[in-house]
Protein backbone atom coordinates (compact mmCIF):
# COMPACT_ATOMS: atom_id res chain seq x y z
CA UNK A 1 0.00 0.00 0.00
CA UNK A 2 1.42 3.53 -0.69
CA UNK A 3 -0.68 6.23 1.95
CA UNK A 4 -0.80 9.99 1.50
CA UNK A 5 -1.70 11.37 4.59
CA UNK A 6 -3.50 9.34 5.94
CA UNK A 7 -5.38 8.05 3.03
CA UNK A 8 -4.65 5.18 0.85
CA UNK A 9 -3.68 6.20 -2.67
CA UNK A 10 -1.97 3.14 -4.29
CA UNK A 11 -2.65 -0.71 -3.54
CA UNK A 12 -3.96 -4.03 -5.29
CA UNK A 13 -6.82 -2.07 -7.62
CA UNK A 14 -4.99 1.08 -8.81
CA UNK A 15 -1.99 -1.38 -9.31
CA UNK A 16 -4.10 -3.88 -11.55
CA UNK A 17 -5.43 -1.07 -13.59
CA UNK A 18 -2.51 0.01 -14.49
CA UNK A 19 -1.16 -3.34 -15.41
CA UNK A 20 -3.84 -4.35 -17.98
CA UNK A 21 -3.93 -0.96 -19.22
CA UNK A 22 -0.43 -1.75 -20.16
CA UNK A 23 -1.76 -4.62 -21.72
CA UNK A 24 -5.03 -2.95 -23.34
CA UNK A 25 -3.62 0.42 -24.15
CA UNK A 26 -6.69 1.77 -22.92
CA UNK A 27 -7.82 2.41 -19.41
CA UNK A 28 -11.63 2.17 -20.84
CA UNK A 29 -10.88 -1.49 -21.87
CA UNK A 30 -8.92 -2.07 -18.49
CA UNK A 31 -11.78 -1.05 -16.54
CA UNK A 32 -14.23 -3.24 -18.51
CA UNK A 33 -12.07 -6.31 -18.05
CA UNK A 34 -12.41 -5.72 -14.49
CA UNK A 35 -16.02 -5.42 -14.57
CA UNK A 36 -15.91 -2.18 -13.62
CA UNK A 37 -17.51 1.35 -14.74
CA UNK A 38 -14.92 3.72 -16.63
CA UNK A 39 -15.95 6.83 -14.57
CA UNK A 40 -15.45 4.70 -11.58
CA UNK A 41 -11.77 3.34 -12.97
CA UNK A 42 -10.70 7.64 -13.68
CA UNK A 43 -11.64 8.59 -10.49
CA UNK A 44 -9.56 5.74 -9.30
CA UNK A 45 -6.86 6.69 -11.16
CA UNK A 46 -6.81 10.44 -10.38
CA UNK A 47 -7.10 10.06 -6.73
CA UNK A 48 -4.33 7.81 -6.95
CA UNK A 49 -2.11 11.09 -9.43
CA UNK A 50 -3.97 13.41 -6.51
CA UNK A 51 -2.32 11.53 -4.20
CA UNK A 52 1.22 10.36 -5.77
CA UNK A 53 1.69 14.08 -7.03
CA UNK A 54 2.69 12.62 -10.83
CA UNK A 55 0.64 11.79 -13.60
CA UNK A 56 0.45 8.37 -14.16
CA UNK A 57 -1.04 7.54 -17.45
CA UNK A 58 -0.43 9.52 -20.91
CA UNK A 59 -4.15 10.09 -22.55
CA UNK A 60 -3.76 9.85 -26.57
CA UNK A 61 -7.04 10.97 -28.03
CA UNK A 62 -7.88 10.11 -31.72
CA UNK A 63 -6.20 9.34 -34.48
CA UNK A 64 -5.79 6.17 -36.54
CA UNK A 65 -5.53 3.65 -33.54
CA UNK A 66 -8.41 5.17 -32.09
CA UNK A 67 -6.54 7.12 -29.18
CA UNK A 68 -6.05 5.28 -25.85
CA UNK A 69 -3.55 5.26 -22.55
CA UNK A 70 -0.12 4.41 -21.77
CA UNK A 71 1.79 4.51 -18.58
CA UNK A 72 4.23 7.16 -17.66
CA UNK A 73 7.51 6.07 -16.77
CA UNK A 74 6.88 7.44 -13.10
CA UNK A 75 3.95 4.50 -12.99
CA UNK A 76 5.96 2.12 -14.34
CA UNK A 77 8.59 2.82 -11.44
CA UNK A 78 6.21 2.42 -9.12
CA UNK A 79 4.42 -0.69 -10.44
CA UNK A 80 8.04 -2.07 -10.65
CA UNK A 81 8.39 -0.95 -6.62
CA UNK A 82 5.26 -2.13 -5.91
CA UNK A 83 5.61 -5.48 -7.26
CA UNK A 84 9.32 -6.11 -5.93
CA UNK A 85 7.52 -4.95 -2.22
CA UNK A 86 4.17 -7.52 -2.46
CA UNK A 87 6.38 -10.45 -3.75
CA UNK A 88 8.84 -9.89 -0.57
CA UNK A 89 6.06 -9.06 1.98
CA UNK A 90 4.23 -12.07 0.85
CA UNK A 91 7.43 -14.32 1.19
CA UNK A 92 7.90 -12.90 4.56
CA UNK A 93 4.16 -13.35 5.66
CA UNK A 94 4.83 -17.09 4.78
CA UNK A 95 7.57 -17.29 6.39
CA UNK A 96 6.30 -16.14 9.67
CA UNK A 97 3.13 -17.96 9.03
CA UNK A 98 5.28 -20.87 9.06
CA UNK A 99 6.66 -20.38 11.80
CA UNK A 100 3.76 -19.23 13.97
CA UNK A 101 1.35 -22.12 13.08
CA UNK A 102 3.56 -25.03 13.11
CA UNK A 103 4.48 -27.32 15.69
CA UNK A 104 7.48 -26.08 18.18
CA UNK A 105 10.15 -27.70 18.18
CA UNK A 106 10.73 -29.86 21.46
CA UNK A 107 14.40 -31.14 22.60
CA UNK A 108 14.66 -34.09 24.61
CA UNK A 109 18.31 -34.03 26.17
CA UNK A 110 19.47 -37.43 26.62
CA UNK A 111 22.47 -37.81 26.31
CA UNK A 112 23.93 -37.44 29.72
CA UNK A 113 26.16 -40.18 31.15
CA UNK A 114 24.20 -41.29 34.26
CA UNK A 115 27.37 -41.70 36.61
CA UNK A 116 25.72 -40.70 39.76
CA UNK A 117 23.56 -43.20 39.03
CA UNK A 118 25.48 -46.12 37.73
CA UNK A 119 23.89 -47.39 34.65
CA UNK A 120 21.47 -45.39 31.89
CA UNK A 121 19.10 -43.79 34.47
CA UNK A 122 16.45 -43.24 31.22
CA UNK A 123 16.22 -47.03 31.08
CA UNK A 124 15.62 -47.99 34.31
CA UNK A 125 12.30 -49.02 35.81
CA UNK A 126 9.88 -46.49 37.12
CA UNK A 127 6.33 -47.56 37.59
CA UNK A 128 5.74 -49.76 35.23
CA UNK A 129 7.86 -48.61 32.57
CA UNK A 130 11.19 -46.41 32.14
CA UNK A 131 11.48 -42.75 32.86
CA UNK A 132 12.42 -41.73 29.66
CA UNK A 133 8.36 -42.77 28.60
CA UNK A 134 7.21 -41.09 31.61
CA UNK A 135 9.12 -38.07 30.57
CA UNK A 136 8.11 -38.53 27.06
CA UNK A 137 4.35 -38.73 27.97
CA UNK A 138 4.11 -35.45 29.09
CA UNK A 139 4.95 -34.45 25.27
CA UNK A 140 1.90 -34.34 23.44
CA UNK A 141 3.04 -34.82 19.47
CA UNK A 142 0.07 -32.99 18.11
CA UNK A 143 1.65 -30.38 19.92
CA UNK A 144 5.60 -30.45 19.92
CA UNK A 145 8.17 -31.73 16.98
CA UNK A 146 9.87 -33.59 19.77
CA UNK A 147 13.56 -34.87 18.88
CA UNK A 148 15.15 -37.21 21.46
CA UNK A 149 18.89 -36.75 21.13
CA UNK A 150 21.02 -39.30 22.78
CA UNK A 151 23.84 -41.10 22.41
CA UNK A 152 23.11 -44.59 23.28
CA UNK A 153 21.36 -46.19 20.41
CA UNK A 154 19.27 -47.74 23.20
CA UNK A 155 17.66 -44.92 24.30
CA UNK A 156 17.29 -44.27 20.50
CA UNK A 157 15.79 -47.27 20.03
CA UNK A 158 12.99 -46.76 22.56
CA UNK A 159 12.21 -43.01 21.54
CA UNK A 160 11.27 -44.56 18.02
CA UNK A 161 9.43 -47.32 19.71
CA UNK A 162 7.43 -44.90 21.35
CA UNK A 163 6.56 -42.83 18.14
CA UNK A 164 9.32 -39.96 18.86
CA UNK A 165 12.42 -39.27 15.90
CA UNK A 166 15.27 -39.77 17.76
CA UNK A 167 18.63 -37.88 16.90
CA UNK A 168 21.91 -39.93 17.68
CA UNK A 169 24.98 -37.77 18.03
CA UNK A 170 28.79 -38.46 19.68
CA UNK A 171 29.55 -35.38 21.36
CA UNK A 172 30.00 -35.81 24.99
CA UNK A 173 28.70 -32.35 26.03
CA UNK A 174 25.82 -30.43 27.20
CA UNK A 175 26.35 -28.13 24.47
CA UNK A 176 26.96 -30.64 22.02
CA UNK A 177 23.66 -31.99 22.41
CA UNK A 178 21.99 -28.69 21.92
CA UNK A 179 23.65 -28.47 19.05
CA UNK A 180 22.83 -31.61 17.45
CA UNK A 181 18.89 -30.92 18.42
CA UNK A 182 18.78 -27.40 16.76
CA UNK A 183 20.29 -28.96 13.52
CA UNK A 184 17.07 -30.78 13.20
CA UNK A 185 14.89 -28.53 13.93
CA UNK A 186 13.18 -26.52 11.13
CA UNK A 187 10.92 -23.00 10.67
CA UNK A 188 10.22 -22.79 14.32
CA UNK A 189 9.34 -20.20 16.53
CA UNK A 190 10.45 -21.42 19.65
CA UNK A 191 11.98 -24.92 20.94
CA UNK A 192 11.32 -26.28 24.55
CA UNK A 193 13.98 -28.18 25.93
CA UNK A 194 12.82 -31.18 28.06
CA UNK A 195 15.36 -33.40 30.36
CA UNK A 196 14.86 -36.88 29.60
CA UNK A 197 15.02 -37.41 33.46
CA UNK A 198 11.76 -35.50 34.40
CA UNK A 199 9.46 -38.45 35.20
CA UNK A 200 6.47 -36.27 36.83
CA UNK A 201 6.30 -33.56 34.36
CA UNK A 202 2.79 -33.08 33.11
CA UNK A 203 1.11 -32.39 29.70
CA UNK A 204 -0.46 -29.84 31.72
CA UNK A 205 2.55 -27.86 32.36
CA UNK A 206 3.76 -28.33 29.24
CA UNK A 207 0.83 -26.85 27.59
CA UNK A 208 1.25 -24.21 29.50
CA UNK A 209 4.26 -23.45 28.70
CA UNK A 210 3.62 -23.39 24.83
CA UNK A 211 0.63 -20.92 25.46
CA UNK A 212 2.91 -18.91 27.28
CA UNK A 213 5.23 -18.72 24.61
CA UNK A 214 2.36 -18.46 21.91
CA UNK A 215 1.55 -15.37 24.11
CA UNK A 216 4.92 -14.18 24.81
CA UNK A 217 6.59 -15.14 21.39
CA UNK A 218 9.89 -12.76 22.08
CA UNK A 219 10.61 -14.10 25.81
CA UNK A 220 11.92 -17.17 27.55
CA UNK A 221 9.26 -19.53 28.68
CA UNK A 222 10.49 -21.55 32.14
CA UNK A 223 8.64 -24.41 34.40
CA UNK A 224 8.34 -23.09 37.65
CA UNK A 225 7.19 -23.84 41.48
CA UNK A 226 6.59 -21.18 43.70
CA UNK A 227 8.78 -18.91 41.82
CA UNK A 228 11.62 -20.74 41.51
CA UNK A 229 12.97 -21.65 37.88
CA UNK A 230 13.66 -24.89 36.89
CA UNK A 231 12.96 -27.34 33.56
CA UNK A 232 11.61 -27.55 30.68
CA UNK A 233 12.44 -24.42 29.51
CA UNK A 234 11.04 -22.76 25.98
CA UNK A 235 13.52 -20.80 23.82
CA UNK A 236 12.70 -17.99 21.00
CA UNK A 237 13.71 -18.52 17.90
CA UNK A 238 16.06 -15.78 18.46
CA UNK A 239 17.58 -17.36 20.50
CA UNK A 240 18.67 -20.54 18.73
CA UNK A 241 22.22 -19.00 17.53
CA UNK A 242 23.61 -18.02 21.14
CA UNK A 243 22.68 -21.41 21.84
CA UNK A 244 24.09 -23.06 19.47
CA UNK A 245 27.12 -21.11 20.32
CA UNK A 246 27.87 -22.75 24.10
CA UNK A 247 30.54 -24.65 24.53
CA UNK A 248 31.33 -26.70 27.04
CA UNK A 249 29.11 -29.35 29.35
CA UNK A 250 26.67 -26.41 29.71
CA UNK A 251 23.17 -26.05 28.93
CA UNK A 252 20.74 -22.98 28.03
CA UNK A 253 20.60 -22.32 31.80
CA UNK A 254 24.46 -20.83 31.78
CA UNK A 255 22.63 -18.13 28.93
CA UNK A 256 20.09 -17.64 31.69
CA UNK A 257 22.46 -17.01 34.39
CA UNK A 258 25.31 -14.57 31.89
CA UNK A 259 22.51 -11.71 31.70
CA UNK A 260 23.68 -12.42 28.27
CA UNK A 261 22.02 -9.25 25.96
CA UNK A 262 20.88 -12.19 23.67
CA UNK A 263 18.32 -13.53 26.28
CA UNK A 264 15.17 -12.03 25.99
CA UNK A 265 12.86 -11.50 29.29
CA UNK A 266 12.22 -14.29 31.22
CA UNK A 267 8.44 -15.75 32.33
CA UNK A 268 7.95 -18.16 34.58
CA UNK A 269 5.02 -20.79 34.39
CA UNK A 270 3.80 -22.66 37.68
CA UNK A 271 3.67 -25.74 37.54
CA UNK A 272 0.72 -28.04 39.24
CA UNK A 273 3.29 -28.99 41.82
CA UNK A 274 6.87 -29.42 42.88
CA UNK A 275 7.65 -32.94 42.28
CA UNK A 276 7.27 -31.89 37.83
CA UNK A 277 10.73 -30.16 38.11
CA UNK A 278 12.50 -32.76 40.22
CA UNK A 279 14.83 -35.09 38.22
CA UNK A 280 17.16 -38.32 38.80
CA UNK A 281 20.78 -38.02 39.41
CA UNK A 282 20.46 -41.33 41.96
CA UNK A 283 18.63 -44.43 42.76
CA UNK A 284 17.44 -42.74 46.05
CA UNK A 285 15.74 -40.07 43.95
CA UNK A 286 14.40 -42.35 41.75
CA UNK A 287 12.95 -44.19 44.69
CA UNK A 288 11.86 -41.03 45.94
CA UNK A 289 9.87 -39.55 42.75
CA UNK A 290 7.97 -42.90 42.88
CA UNK A 291 6.82 -42.37 46.16
CA UNK A 292 5.64 -38.89 44.93
CA UNK A 293 3.89 -40.03 41.95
Amino acid sequence: MVFAGDSRVFGPGPAELLVRTRETGSLHAAAAEMGMAYSKATRIIHAAEEGLGYPLLERRRGGAAGGGSALTYDAELLLARYGAWRSETEAAADGLFAQRFSRPGCIVMASGEAKRFGSNKLLAPFLGSTVLEHTLAALPADLLDVRVVTRSAEVADLATRCGFAAVLHDGPLQSDTIRAGLSELGETAACLFVPGDQPLLSQASVRALVLASARRPDAVARLSWQGAPGSPVMWPRGCYAALAALEGDVGGSELLKSGSASVPQVILVEAARAAELEDIDTPEDLIELERLA
